[in-house]
């Protein structure tokens, strides 16, 4: 019964902080959502922690009216970043950063070619001592296969680990169909840390023992960085984000 109610209110309290946009079901433990209905990225720079834009030269990042899972609009990022370890998107910064669950839903309007990697999504965190200093720790990347296939794996910036086996099977993602991304996340600064991916409900990556923070506060960011992806210009939709206490599926519910 608690759970029920703590649901009720939380749906409420998202739905007033959102403008009255398309409800997210995601279940009790949701700390911040957004579906993009109000037609700008004001969302993201919510209290608390608060969020803001990854701005790169070249390349564009809207709401857009052009794709959406759910509602009239998404997140569109247009082109590249120029490196292949920052980018265009938009981040949210949680500060004391609890173990938690990252959701957003994905759209490529058509197969791309990568050279190297695509990163789509990022786990970065200030420095303990300097917060003004960034590291770079997990990406969820795309690949293109040289059968055309588009498959997606982890990389860690750290040299102990690095990029992770491809899924067995692969991870595919597929071309102009929504696809899930879940990820659940345990910032560690010692080998106690964890990084569990879903695509689509199935568990395609369960990465644990290892260190996944270097300090208290998390930035996570859903983005485009790369350098060789081609054709361009490159879009890549994104809709449906949240950050949860306790697990959603594909379809919102809670396990």
């Amino acid at each position: 019964m608690t759970r029920s109610v703590r649901f009720v209110s939380l749906s409420l309290s998202l739905s007033l902080a959102l403008g009255c946009s398309s409800q997210l079901d995601l279940g009790s433990d949701v700390t911040w959502a957004t579906s993009h209905e109000s037609g700008t990225l004001d969302e993201w720079l919510v209290a608390p922690g608060g969020g803001s834009l990854l701005d790169d030269a070249g390349s564009t990042v809207e709401a857009s009216s052009e794709q959406a899972h759910t509602g009239g609009y998404s997140l569109k990022i247009s082109d590249l970043g120029t490196s292949d370890i920052d980018g265009p998107g938009m981040y949210r910064e949680l500060v004391d950063a609890p173990d938690a669950y990252y959701d957003a839903w994905y759209y490529l309007s058509r197969a791309y070619q990568t050279r190297s990697q695509w990163t789509i999504q990022k786990f970065r965190w200030r420095s303990a001592t300097d917060p003004t200093v960034v590291s770079h720790g997990y990406d969820l990347n795309l690949r293109t296969l040289p059968g055309g296939e588009v498959v997606l794996y982890v990389f860690s910036h750290n040299q102990e680990y690095l990029q992770a086996p491809l899924a067995d099977p692969p991870a595919f993602v597929p071309i102009g169909a929504w696809f899930h991304l879940e990820t659940l996340y345990r910032p560690r600064n010692d080998e106690t840390g964890q990084i569990s991916v879903w695509l689509d409900d199935r568990l395609v990556y369960d990465l644990r023992d290892r260190r996944t923070a270097g300090s208290n506060d998390l930035l996570w960011s859903v983005c485009s960085v790369g350098e060789d992806v081609t054709p361009r210009p490159l879009e890549l939709f994104v809709d449906d984000v949240a950050i949860s206490r306790s697990r959603a599926t594909r379809a919102g519910r809670l396990f």
